[in-house]
């Protein structure tokens, strides 16, 4: 996608953030995951919330035309909550921020990234590598463990 840029999210970008992490919960999850779920990931992502995470991890905006169309966020080894608006998916922002996390978790020296993908999103990681480690049943959204090494 053409003028999209990345940049480190910002508390005041928390609701924002949290409107278009609602949004893709909602439209693109729902397939693999109970309404009940679905709320409870919801509730996870709350303004307040985002900027908690904020607190705890490098958090990433992708931008086009001056509005958030995506975001992603590395903490403790992880990569965490990559989202993009629905409307937009399947255009190349996840896979620029996906990019954009690794090479950032690779200067930071880290050499493997694991994540906790969804049952929607595991496919899109395994096309970038990622491997299947093992399925986590939870209560607030079953997931699979997946790593990828950042080096060779």
């Amino acid at each position: 996608m053409d003028n999209l840029a990345i940049r480190t999210a910002t508390t005041t970008d928390a609701p924002e953030l949290s409107a278009l992490i609602q949004r893709a919960v909602r439209v693109t999850n729902s397939p693999d995951y109970a309404p009940a779920i679905i709320e409870l990931i919801c509730s996870n992502f709350t303004s307040e919330k985002v900027i908690e995470k904020m607190a705890e991890r490098d958090m990433f905006a992708a931008t086009y035309d001056n509005t958030i169309v995506g975001t992603i966020s590395l903490g403790q080894g992880k990569l965490h909550s990559l989202f993009v608006e629905p409307r937009l998916q399947r255009q190349g922002i996840g896979a620029g921020l996906v990019r954009h996390l690794e090479k950032h978790a690779a200067a930071a020296g880290l050499a493997v990234l694991w994540l906790s993908s969804s049952i929607t999103a595991r496919p899109f990681y395994e096309g970038f590598g990622y491997l299947l480690h093992k399925f986590e049943e939870r209560r607030d959204g079953s997931t699979y463990l997946m790593s990828k090494n950042l080096i060779g």
